[in-house]
């Protein structure tokens, strides 16, 4: 059953307390200010196709912000479409800022603090199962608060089934389900399309700045594949997809490196025994760092501090 809410039925001064009350509600838990003197005016109608939520919403400027705090008062997991029918907004998350204007999708995750000002004429909320979300598309909560690429195939399908969702009171709660997974299924086709040009050339600045922090960070013995994600705000895939394109893989990119200064530090007697080498540079297992400086340039480490 839907739910529609307007801002007309309370007297003006209370207009936009009611607003957030409604919103934090059936959305998520969040502060929330107007950006308009003027008496506030908005529309909210609440729907869903099975799991996924699907809300309409339209209000001058007002701006929303989720913190820690509200997260623990309120956990919730779920991940969040954005899409812009008309009108525009701006969502901040994980360092990075989206600015949404009609047709613009993006997403945002309620587990992580959020910002968003927003005046839609008519923007459609989409509430994502994380769970479900993440077993189609497994790096999709690190695609935050960035616009989703138009030029990706399914881009229209995914904007029509949304609208669609919307509009649609689903008298069958098995048809409402097959809907919504349909429409997870479309969606996650969309995001998880092969990179058009304007993402290769993203990819390969990532691939630049990745390669720079591994550099720097080599002696780091907690540099993972997951950390060099976590750090640079996006999926693991995503890494490994970066290196891929010049064949290579981060992990032996940090072994190179960690070997690089090791051999650095005991040839040029920087470090007075092959442990202090090797432990100064990252390596853990003094084993398996002999079998690799050895196969790397034909000779043991001792040898060369012995030199």
């Amino acid at each position: 059953m839907k739910l529609q809410y307007s801002t007309e039925i309370v007297d003006a001064p209370r207009r936009f307390d009611y607003w957030n009350e409604v919103v934090c509600r059936h959305c998520l838990l969040a502060d929330s200010k107007s950006l308009k003197e003027r008496p506030f005016d908005g529309k909210l109608h609440v729907g869903a196709a099975g799991t996924v939520g699907v809300s309409i919403m339209s209000a001058p400027w007002h701006h929303w912000r989720r913190d820690a705090h509200h997260i623990r008062i309120r956990p919730d997991d779920d991940l969040w479409l954005a899409y812009m029918v008309s009108g525009e907004a701006r969502i901040s998350q994980d360092g990075r800022q989206a600015h949404l204007r009609s047709g613009d999708m993006a997403l945002y995750d309620a587990t992580r603090p959020f910002e968003f000002d927003m005046a839609p004429e008519k923007v459609c909320v989409v509430r994502l199962p994380r769970k479900s979300m993440l077993s189609r598309v497994p790096c999709a909560d690190r695609m935050t608060a960035q616009l989703i690429d138009p030029r990706r195939p399914g881009g229209a399908a995914v904007r029509s089934m949304i609208e669609e969702a919307a509009r649609t009171e689903f008298s069958d709660a098995d048809a409402a389900a097959r809907y919504g997974s349909a429409l997870l299924d479309v969606l996650s086709l969309h995001l998880d399309m092969p990179s058009d040009a304007r993402t290769v050339v993203r990819e390969r600045d990532l691939y630049a700045r990745l390669v720079a922090h591994i550099r720097e960070n080599f002696a780091d013995t907690g540099l993972t594949l997951q950390s060099l994600a976590q750090t640079h705000h996006v999926c693991e895939r995503t890494v490994a997809r970066a290196f891929a394109r010049h064949g290579q893989t981060p992990m032996e990119v940090l072994r190179r490196a960690r070997l690089q200064a090791s051999h650095r530090a005991l040839a040029e007697r920087q470090a007075d025994s092959v442990t202090t080498a090797a432990l100064s540079c990252g390596f853990t297992d003094l084993s398996h760092f002999s079998r690799v400086f050895r196969v790397a340039y034909g000779y043991t480490p001792q040898s060369l501090l012995s030199h």
